[in-house]
């Protein structure tokens, strides 16, 4: 059987107008074009679809059964043209995303939820690791997009900023240090809390700690933002994470701010894409998305 996409097309805008002619219109096409394919889509089916009445065509009972599934596999065809078309204004299935830690539980959480409520008919799918775990998956062709809060050096993908963040050093509100603007002495050889290796806030930390001179022992080390918080608050410790993690428990007094001097912790997220592969049309559309959600300027 070699059914065509426009003999299917033809059929179901013929069972719409109920006249050859307007459907050639419809589809762009020539009234004699129209006519064949719908008739060369009989031949091959070895049934006749509709009934004359007048001048107007109307379903038959086979032409009646054929129609849903017609209707059906052009939907389906639509949805694939809007997966590989920048130009489709459809936007279906699924996009893989990885992201690290901090990007995946403060801002692509809320983003990817944004964008499937606007776009019904697509999944965001976001795994969140840490930055290292990151890289590996869209080297690996696993996901299609990576956003990360460490460096990337491996030379298969494209590194892109993407977005600012700034880190905190925090305690318990009853530290001694809370509060206050302190000097590298003053938090010399103090207990940290920190990321696990591999964990692109640590990276940040530590490269700008040994700027300074100063050189942090992570007493404990946890691979999530919520067990460094509760460390933080039993009192193991200074802690370090993105200010977007904080928020809730500073509004709430439940943790204090260290301030040490010469310490910059500004950072940059990067998009990381893999240069072997081809975006796709939803990949593309979703970072436009992200874009315009947290106002990213460049």
């Amino acid at each position: 059987m070699k059914m065509t996409l426009r003999q299917l097309e033809v059929f179901e805008a013929v069972a719409r107008q109920g006249q050859v002619s307007r459907a050639a219109d419809e589809l762009g096409m020539t009234g004699p074009a129209a006519s064949m394919a719908l008739g060369e889509l009989e031949k091959q089916l070895s049934v006749r679809l509709f009934e004359r009445i007048g001048n107007r065509l109307k379903l038959n009972a086979q032409g009646s059964q054929l129609l849903p599934l017609v209707t059906e596999f052009l939907h389906q065809a639509e949805k694939i043209e809007g997966l590989f078309s920048a130009r489709s204004s459809v936007l279906a299935g699924e996009l893989k995303v990885g992201a690290s830690t901090t990007i995946g539980n403060f801002l692509l959480a809320k983003s990817a939820v944004a964008f499937g409520q606007q776009h019904s008919e697509t999944l965001v799918d976001v795994s969140i690791h840490n930055t290292t775990k990151v890289i590996e998956q869209v080297a690996d062709f696993d996901v299609e997009l990576g956003f990360i809060e460490g460096h990337c050096i491996d030379r298969r993908l494209t590194v892109t900023p993407w977005h600012k963040d700034s880190l905190k050093v925090f305690c318990h509100p009853a530290h001694p240090l809370a509060g206050k603007l302190v000097s590298v002495e003053d938090v010399r050889g103090q207990p940290w809390v920190l990321r696990e290796e591999g964990s692109g806030t640590r990276e940040v930390f530590v490269n700008a700690a040994h700027d300074l001179g100063l050189h942090p022992e992570a007493r404990f080390c946890f691979s999530t933002a919520d067990a460094i918080k509760l460390a933080v608050k039993q009192g193991a410790g200074l802690g370090v994470l993105s200010q977007l993690a904080l928020e809730r428990e500073l509004a709430r007094r439940e943790l204090g701010l260290v301030e040490i001097e010469g310490l910059s912790l500004t950072r940059q997220f990067f998009l990381i894409r893999h240069k072997s592969r081809q975006p796709t049309a939803l990949a593309e559309a979703f970072v436009a998305f992200c874009k315009r959600f947290f106002d990213i300027r460049p």
